[in-house]
């Protein structure tokens, strides 16, 4: 008859009969065996090279000692990431990511902001979904008449398709007229007339090396003559100062002149009249044809009290 061990007894039996017999089992495996045959190795060197996830690091090194077969290891005994991003290799979408990027979940870079330009490139982030971006993720400035000049820039945004401009995107011409509604008395330019000032003097043609920019000032026959024709000049002065601080023009190649109420447009008869006579002409001119009495300064002479 089969005789068994009570459970009790079986449950109390020390432990380390049961560890001793696992040493004993691994140590007379073929290939530790094989080992200790050659004569060289001891039972206790054996030991010191078991590898039991079979990863190639000693169990004694190893500190990632379940490592699933085949997977690839570092020194360690542990799965590698190569570029340190905290994503294995083997489900690193982007194994070479820079060191310090945050990554996701597949070790890629993010993109915040969804324009194509990962994150540590992007110089403009947040920019809105959908905008047109170049290689720094920044809005692309576009050109939408096609001139070649950058609408950033460009004055004359609308110019029909074919026209030659200037550098600052409009058609260029040797004459602009322009009505800037100074305040009465005054010549300091609106901030509300700036805008104009600006599209309308970006309308002048290139400077070749022989011609210069004459401002020239008029007024209406309101008031005193001899007042008018000191106001033109003080309001041609504001308008050239405007237009060089404004602008990539050299100053020695502008002019000034104050016409005051003389050679009108317009009626001075009536309100629109006037209006049309109260303005700024800005004229390309040859050197040589530039009248003797403009100044790059308002004369002393020509000087208003404020």
């Amino acid at each position: 008859m089969l005789r068994t061990l009570p459970l009790i007894a079986l449950c109390g039996l020390p432990f380390f009969a049961y560890a001793q017999d696992a040493e004993n089992n691994y140590a007379n495996t073929p290939a530790m065996q094989t080992l200790m045959d050659d004569g060289e190795h001891t039972k206790k060197d054996v030991e010191e090279y078991k590898d039991l996830d079979q990863d190639g690091v000693p169990d004694k090194d190893d500190f990632c000692a379940n490592t699933a077969k085949g997977t690839k290891v570092d020194k360690h005994g542990c799965e590698l990431d190569s570029d340190g991003d905290g994503i294995y290799d083997k489900t690193d979408q982007c194994p070479n990511s820079a060191p310090g990027v945050s990554v996701n979940f597949l070790g890629c870079e993010g993109d915040e902001d969804k324009d194509g330009v990962l994150d540590s490139k992007d110089k403009c982030p947040g920019t809105p979904l959908g905008v047109k971006v170049n290689q720094y993720g920044c809005k692309i400035d576009n050109d939408k008449d096609g001139d070649g000049v950058l609408d950033s820039i460009d004055q004359c945004p609308n110019t029909p398709k074919g026209y030659i401009v200037n550098k600052y995107g409009c058609p260029p011409q040797t004459k602009v007229t322009i009505q800037i509604t100074f305040p009465v008395g005054s010549w300091n330019i609106p901030s509300t007339q700036k805008e104009l000032l600006e599209r309308e003097a970006s309308k002048l043609k290139e400077l070749q090396p022989d011609e210069v920019v004459l401002i020239s000032g008029f007024t209406d026959n309101s008031g005193k003559a001899d007042t008018n024709m000191k106001l033109s000049w003080e309001r041609a002065n504001s308008v050239k100062d405007y237009i060089l601080n404004n602008f990539s023009y050299p100053k020695d190649k502008f002019y000034i002149m104050g016409m005051g109420e003389q050679s009108p447009i317009a009626s001075n008869a009536t309100k629109e009249g006037r209006e049309h006579n109260r303005r700024i002409e800005f004229q390309v001119l040859k050197m040589d044809k530039l009248s003797p009495i403009a100044r790059h300064e308002i004369p002393p002479e020509m000087r208003l009290k404020k």
